[in-house]
């Protein structure tokens, strides 16, 4: 039976996935995985290897008999962008056909930035990491923060950079740079650049927790991105926080009515924002500590060095940060039962300062003989986490482009690319 074009793509892609995930992989084996015939997928994976986007290797010689061939993705086929961005910041990072990082760059998002100043940023940062010949470049993936629309390419709303509604980031960066533009929440473009390239690699159930202006988790269930009903789950920065303690209340935001009745939201008291804030509200009052930096807001290199250094003030408000994500995480526990937990963005540079009483706060609430806690890490991924999971999502979701044929040719007519 002839395939559709789409049902062709969708086939093609599938190969591609495989060969990502399964490196050396005969066609018999290929096939196996699909659940068709040698000889139909043979069809499908020779028209790769014609196009250029899959190449075969003989492996090692055997005493008797031909060397088996197994196939490969081409890493010169052409590359993919991720960009990924806060309130602060921009990273963007190129990737080649095998998913290698190639070219990365960062650039600042300044609190005056209109939002037209912060796209031409983000473009920019994207045309920094493109190819010389702009023809290899296949796709884009932008991890955006805050609520976004996938199907349409929006990005609906995030609080931290003002004015931010309804954006339509993707026809912009699609009309800009001529490739398909796939957009994610970032958080979890986070999870899946731990999924497919980190920690995640081989666990069916995880959660990654992003920690930058903001505070989210993205979710792996059964080795799937668990999105929600309206795509909107994950917004655990949300979370009020009741057990502030009044040692440090005056220090954090908690000034709205939804604080006064239910507690503050976790993101005004774990946030790298709410820290810093909370550093300087503290300092402004009077108290004590060997930070002497000026800088506004405090760089989180100073808050790190006061914390190494057994700062009282420094030590409290990481501390009473780290509980109340802790207590967020242990909630996590109790409903999803997730494997591992991994703790994404700026604040992974504490190290166990910030580990030790998250742990201990998850261990209180959670464990029992029953339910052991799950393992609890910082991603080793670094700040290109997001880019790199978006370049990752562009290159799961884009398909093979044909040229068109040429009349009386028996090469593939032309057809678009998945949306």
């Amino acid at each position: 039976m002839r395939l559709t074009r789409h049902r062709t793509a969708d086939l093609e892609s599938n190969i591609l996935k495989l060969l990502r995930t399964y490196t050396d992989i005969s066609r018999v084996d290929l096939a196996r995985r699909l659940g068709l015939a040698p000889s139909t997928a043979g069809i499908y994976v020779e028209r790769l290897i014609k196009h250029g986007y899959v190449k075969e290797r003989s492996k090692i010689a055997r005493k008797t008999g031909r060397p088996p061939t197994v196939l490969q993705l081409n890493p010169e086929r052409g590359e993919f962008v991720g960009v990924d961005f806060d309130g602060h910041n921009i990273m963007a990072l190129a990737v080649d056909f095998s998913d290698k990082p190639l070219r990365n760059t960062r650039l600042a998002i300044a609190e005056t930035d209109t939002i037209e100043q912060i796209l031409r940023k983000i473009e920019q940062a994207i045309e920094k990491v493109m190819p010389k010949d702009r023809s290899r470049l296949l796709a884009i993936g932008a991890g955006v923060p805050g609520l976004v629309d996938c199907k349409t390419g929006m990005a609906v709303h995030y609080e931290f950079i003002a004015r931010w509604k309804n954006v339509p980031l993707a026809q912009r960066l699609k009309k800009k740079f001529g490739v398909q533009v796939f957009i994610e929440n970032t958080i979890r473009t986070m999870a899946l650049a731990e999924l497919w390239f980190g920690q995640g690699l081989g666990v069916r159930n995880f959660h990654c927790v992003g920690i930058r202006s903001g505070i989210a988790v993205g979710m792996i269930h059964d080795g799937q991105l668990y999105c929600g009903a309206s795509r909107a789950a994950g917004e655990l920065g949300r979370w009020p926080y009741p057990h502030l303690s009044p040692k440090t209340a005056a220090w954090f935001k908690n000034s709205d009515d939804t604080a006064a009745q239910f507690g503050p939201e976790l993101q005004e008291i774990a946030s790298v924002r709410a820290i810093q804030r909370a550093l300087e509200r503290a300092i402004a009052d009077g108290q004590p500590t060997l930070l002497r930096t000026s800088s506004r807001p405090i760089p989180i290199e100073d808050i790190l060095r006061a914390v190494q250094q057994r700062d009282p003030l420094a030590l409290k408000i990481v501390n009473e940060a780290a509980r109340g994500l802790g207590w967020a995480i242990g909630q996590l526990v109790l409903t999803n039962d997730p494997a591992k937990i991994m703790i994404a963005g700026p604040l992974t540079t504490l190290g166990d300062h910030l580990l030790q009483p998250v742990r201990a706060t998850v261990d209180a609430l959670t464990s029992t003989e029953a339910r052991p806690r799950p393992e609890i890490v910082h991603s080793t991924m670094g700040e290109f986490i997001g880019a790199l999971g978006a370049a990752a999502l562009a290159l799961h979701e884009w398909k093979p482009v044909y040229s068109a044929a040429k009349r009386g040719s028996s090469r593939p007519r032309k057809r678009e690319g998945a949306k």
